[in-house]
């Protein structure tokens, strides 16, 4: 028996977040959008539980510079980048 209660629902999560992640890279893998937006939608509703997704922004397409999900965001006049990404793109 685990002396912290809370184990068993971190790692529970992270197998939630890993898994969130393969969905994402299966969608990259064979350039599938539909599987991207099941993974997006699984995001939402692991946030609306209160729960966070994890870093999955890399695996969304940039609205700002159009890079495509599994790429870097492509610096461009104007729009500013946060950690090498638009802000626009972390946002669920």
């Amino acid at each position: 028996m685990s002396s912290d209660p809370g184990a068993l629902a971190r790692q529970k999560l992270e197998r939630a977040r890993e898994s969130v992640q393969k969905v994402h890279q299966a969608a990259v893998r064979h350039r599938d959008p539909g599987l991207h937006e099941l993974a997006d939608d699984i995001s939402e509703v692991a946030l609306a539980l209160g729960h966070d997704a994890g870093p999955v922004q890399e695996w969304r397409a940039c609205p700002v510079c159009g890079a495509e999900p599994g790429s870097n965001c492509v610096r461009k006049p104007g729009p500013e980048m946060v950690n090498g990404m638009h802000p626009e793109r972390t946002r669920l």
